[in-house]
Order: C-alpha cells, then sequence, then structure tokens
C-alpha cells in the first residue's frame, strides 16, 4: 500500500494550544493527504478523541487547564487503538517515561521539521493499521475455513448475481436462508464486492450475545462502566468502521439493543456503555437470519422499524435440497480441502453420490463438509463408499455375526443425537434458548454440538 493512499486514508487528531502552530499543521497535514482534526486544549481534544475514530494523535504536552500527561491518560482508559504522538518544548526523561508508561507511540522535542513528522506520523499509522488487521484476524481466526462459493445450478449463479449489483451499493444488505446455507459466505462476496474490500470485515454471532454482554460487545464500554471493566476497550462497531460489520442471526439480538442498533443505522453514531459522548463511524452492515423476521416482528419478538430499515435489499439462500447439482461438485471440493496432499486421487463411489444426492441436507452446506470430513477420515482407501455415510441404508450383519447382535446393525449414537437435536429445533421453531433447555443442557454445550454436526448457522 503506497503511502499516498495510506495518507488519504489516516484520520489525524492535533491537539496544541499554540494558534499558530495549530493552524499552521492543520493546513499542512492536510495538504500533505491527512484527515486532520484539531482541538486547543485538552478538554477539547478528549471531546472529540471520544466522538470520533482517529488513527494518530499529536498531542502537545504543556497547555493550560488539562496537561498532556493527564489527557493521554484519560484517552487511554477509553480507547488503546489510536497512535499518540506526543510533542513538547520543555521536555524532561521523566516526562518522556510517563508517557511511554501511558502508551505513547514517541515522544519528540519542537521544533520538529515537517517532513521528520510526517515520517513519524507514517510509521505511526501504518502500525495502528496492522494493528487493527491483527484484531480482526483474531475475531475472524476461527472462520478461516474456506471462502469460496461452489456451484453451478441456476439459483446460486442467480444469488452470486445479485450479490455483486448489491456489493457495489453501500447500502445495508439481508441474507436470508437456512442454518449451515453459507450465508457468512455470501456476506463477504458482498463485502468483496464492495469498495470496502480492502477495509475490515468484522462478523458476530448475535444468538452467542446475552442481554448483557451484548453492549460491551458492540459498543465497547469505558473504563468502571461496570464491575471488572478495569479499561476501556473498543466495541465491533469501532472496530469495522470504514468496512462491514456482519452480523449474524440477527434475530436473536435482545430488543433493547435492537433500539441501540436502530440509531446507529439512523445516525452513524453511538455510546460506549458507560459512555456519555457520541462516536461516529462509517460502517457498512451485512445482517443475516435462519428465521423469517416477518414472523418475528408478528410475535414481537422483532422490532418493526428496525425490520423495514435493513430489509432494503434482501438476498434469499436457498437451502441445498433445492439445488442437488451442487451437492457433487461441494462434495470433491470439500474432499479436497479436507485431504490437500493427494487429494486428486481421490473418489466417490456411484452408490455414494446417489446417497448424497438422495438425501434432504437438514443442515444444508456445512453438514455436508461435515459429512464429506468424517468420512475421508474413516475411509481405509482413496474413496468415499456409501458405507462411510450416516444415511445410508443401514448394513445388514454378515453371517458370521457374533451371537446377541441384532441382525441390522443400529446407526451410530452421533446420527441418533444429531436427529434428534434436529427435531427438536424444528418442533421449536428454531429457537436454541428453548431447545437447550428441552434437551436439558446449557447454551454453550448446544452451540457446539450444532456446530459439530453441521446444523449451526
Amino acid at each position: 500500500m503506497s503511502t499516498v493512499v495510506t495518507r488519504k486514508e489516516a484520520k489525524i487528531l492535533v491537539i496544541e494550544d499554540d494558534k499558530p502552530l495549530r493552524e499552521l499543521l492543520h493546513m499542512e497535514l492536510t495538504r500533505s493527504g491527512y484527515k486532520v482534526e484539531s482541538a486547543s486544549d485538552g478538554e477539547e481534544g478528549l471531546d472529540k478523541y471520544r466522538q470520533e475514530v482517529f488513527n494518530v494523535v499529536l498531542l502537545d504536552m504543556r497547555m493550560p487547564g488539562m496537561d498532556g500527561v493527564e489527557v493521554l491518560r484519560q484517552m487511554r482508559t477509553e480507547s488503546t487503538i489510536p497512535e499518540v504522538i506526543v510533542f513538547t518544548g520543555h521536555g524532561t526523561i521523566e516526562t518522556a517515561v510517563e508517557c511511554i508508561k501511558y502508551g505513547a507511540y514517541d515522544y519528540l522535542t519542537k521544533p520538529v521539521k515537517l517532513d521528520e513528522l510526517e515520517m513519524v506520523i507514517d510509521k505511526a499509522n501504518e502500525k495502528n493499521r496492522l494493528r487493527l488487521e491483527n484484531i480482526n484476524l483474531k475475531l475472524e481466526i476461527s472462520k478461516l475455513d474456506q471462502h469460496r462459493i461452489v456451484g453451478k445450478s441456476q439459483v446460486i449463479q442467480k444469488v452470486l448475481e445479485t450479490v455483486r449489483r448489491w456489493g457495489a451499493t453501500d447500502e445495508h444488505v439481508l441474507i436470508c436462508g437456512e442454518s449451515g446455507a453459507g450465508k457468512e459466505l455470501f456476506a463477504r462476496a458482498v463485502h468483496d464486492a464492495s469498495r470496502r474490500a480492502n477495509k475490515p470485515f468484522v462478523t458476530v454471532n448475535c444468538g452467542r450475545l446475552s442481554a448483557n454482554t451484548a453492549e460491551s460487545e458492540l459498543f465497547g464500554h469505558v473504563q468502571g462502566a461496570f464491575t471488572g471493566a478495569n479499561k476501556g476497550r473498543a466495541g465491533l462497531f469501532e472496530l469495522a468502521d470504514t468496512g462491514t460489520l456482519f452480523m449474524d442471526e440477527i434475530s436473536e439480538m435482545p430488543l433493547d439493543v435492537q433500539v441501540k442498533l436502530l440509531r446507529i443505522l439512523e445516525t452513524g453514531t453511538f455510546r460506549r456503555m458507560g459512555g456519555n459522548h457520541d462516536i461516529s463511524v462509517d460502517v457498512r452492515f451485512v445482517f443475516a437470519s435462519n428465521k423469517k423476521l416477518e414472523d418475528c416482528v408478528n410475535r414481537g419478538e422483532f422490532r418493526e422499524d428496525l425490520f423495514h430499515r435493513i430489509n432494503l435489499l434482501p438476498i434469499n439462500i436457498p437451502p441445498l435440497r433445492e439445488r442437488p447439482e451442487d451437492i457433487i461438485p461441494l462434495s470433491y471440493y470439500f474432499l479436497k480441502s479436507a485431504n490437500e496432499s493427494g487429494s486428486a486421487n481421490w473418489e466417490i463411489s456411484e452408490e455414494a453420490m446417489a446417497a448424497l444426492c438422495a438425501y434432504s441436507w437438514p443442515g444444508n452446506v456445512r453438514e455436508l463438509r461435515n459429512t464429506i470430513r468424517r468420512a475421508s477420515i474413516l475411509a481405509t482407501d482413496q474413496i468415499i463408499s456409501s458405507d462411510l455415510l450416516p444415511f445410508s441404508p443401514p448394513k445388514t450383519a454378515p453371517s458370521f455375526a457374533v451371537t446377541g447382535l441384532p441382525d441390522v446393525l443400529p446407526l451410530p449414537l452421533w446420527v441418533v443425537e444429531r436427529d434428534y437435536i434436529q427435531k427438536v429445533l424444528e418442533k421449536l421453531e428454531g429457537n436454541k434458548s428453548k431447545a437447550a433447555k428441552v434437551l436439558e443442557i446449557d447454551r454453550k454445550t448446544l452451540y457446539t454440538k450444532l456446530e459439530r454436526y453441521g446444523l449451526a448457522v
């Protein structure tokens, strides 16, 4: 990435009480390609710091009222994302050490040459960019599986055309489809087709957010917002600034948080938990649901105004059973993914192909992926045969079977458990909280089993 491009994306906050110097820095840094905001003292600087997401802060040490060290300390209790460059005309080793302790990127002594200052700013901005990338990678690391959409059916090609069309706009998108249909894959495709393709792609599963954790995860919090909040933390909205935030299972979001989400969609601003200042962000939202949101609205589980706000550009993902011509290409793709070494020698028998195409796939593409992976692990040769598939007709016991065993071998225990969980979820219309109670397991255990059996969203 060139320095010119990077500068155009960098947002700088200059906090300097000397008016001529402040105006000079504002003018010259803007001319060099940065987006610049300036403040005349610590109080104003903190207000702007709280209201917008900056990449780099230039902070003077000696100012009337609140000095630079106190400003830096308060900044770091609220967000550690921006890099702070401290400069002063009266530097001491003690002050420098104190600033570094509070997380300052660098400590410069005035006067500073403009080209030298810009060099430090560029390095600080690059560090900030890498830090944001690392945070987002950690958020996505468990999801970096495969992000290629495989399918030759007309219905899936039509969906891909819609993805390309919607992706080119900057409006929010709502993706609907059954559990395991690949909604996150299509959300990423929307992101990749947009002008934000090189920006953060942040994901959050709303079904895993409780009423107590949702606000802190999404909006972030300030120090002391609740018991245990020893320091401030940036929320997912802030981390997704300039990029895309994918909100999966949006129907599971608590109603009181839905109100705040609607405000963000309308104004582009939010407040950290425990904070009293608005923060502006530029985020493109992609929502997903495995439930019909119209039905959720009728049951009072989802706000009608929020539904109409996010349903502007809908994308409907067809279940795998409605596009059987994609089953075999997907199977070979997952077979290759599961066996990188020597994958070209793997085959699928005709009987297995017939069984794969005849099955209804209640867990959709995710269930197919897990089935193929499991079969390739159990296979003794590089061929997927029908007896490796859990839904093939049960085999009869051979003539030399052990006395006392039934003539027909029962299904494996995991297959029985998977099918029972699927039936409970269907009976409860996908409500995972109720399903966990019926199954007498906690919600986390249920999610683990849904992931394992390819039934999770």
